[in-house]
């Protein structure tokens, strides 16, 4: 859809501008397309990275090499294989399917990685829910027990950070995904311990009390938690 021309001048125009040139690519061709034009090349931001991919589906071996030389971020939507697998597997097969979203490849690699919702496109009837993204991530099933590939889950821990942390990182939001001196303070309270509960059950957590620049903003009511 995209030629490296347009690729190019996009990113002349992101690098004038001092902002990021964002690029939504699946298969292995287009990913493919955006590393290798920009392979070798100076970014312009110094705060993040200056090119990320969304979704980031199918990336080749040499993608993700040369992805992680270049400073190249991917964002990619842990809930896509969980909502729908069997559109997934119609179009790629299991196999193929399980090696799609290849997450702890990207991190093994050097890529700095992200985890988004990209709500509301997903047939998921709740696609903005974190927490099912999370579960998704670390159990790599889909939402009828389908595996969907063990040997790209994450843990917990770099699930959150993912969803936080790293997500700040590379879209430079500012002020937000930590609690740190100097951010906001936005933080939520569960239901649950998110570190005590079965990785299969992450998706039954409830926010019990959500706070905004260290004010509530939103609080659940109790009877609706049982």
């Amino acid at each position: 859809m995209t030629t490296e021309e347009e690729l190019l001048a996009a990113a002349e125009a992101a690098e004038q501008n001092n902002v990021q040139l964002v690029v939504h690519a699946m298969g292995e061709q287009a990913i493919d397309l955006i590393v290798d034009t920009f392979y070798g090349k100076k970014g312009w931001l110094t705060d993040s990275p200056s090119i990320r991919i969304e979704h980031a589906a199918m990336p080749t071996p040499q993608a993700l090499k040369r992805a992680a030389e270049t400073g190249i971020a991917f964002v990619t939507q842990p809930i896509f294989l969980f909502a729908e697998i069997e559109s997934y597997h119609n179009n790629l097969g299991a196999d193929r399917t399980k090696k799609t979203y290849p997450v702890q490849s990207m991190l093994e690699a050097g890529i700095k990685v992200a985890f988004s919702s990209d709500a509301p496109a997903t047939a998921w009837a709740d696609p903005v829910n974190p927490f099912v993204g999370i579960k998704s991530s670390v159990t790599r099933l889909a939402y009828d027990g389908t595996d969907t590939g063990q040997e790209q889950k994450v843990d917990l821990e770099t699930a959150i950070i993912l969803y936080t942390r790293a997500a700040q990182e590379i879209t430079r939001i500012p002020k937000v995904g930590q609690l740190a001196p100097g951010y906001h303070a936005d933080f939520i309270i569960l239901d649950q311990d998110i570190f005590e509960v079965s990785p299969e059950k992450i998706d039954e957590i409830q926010v019990v009390e959500t706070f905004m620049g260290g004010k509530s903003v939103y609080q659940k009511e109790a009877a609706s938690l049982y």
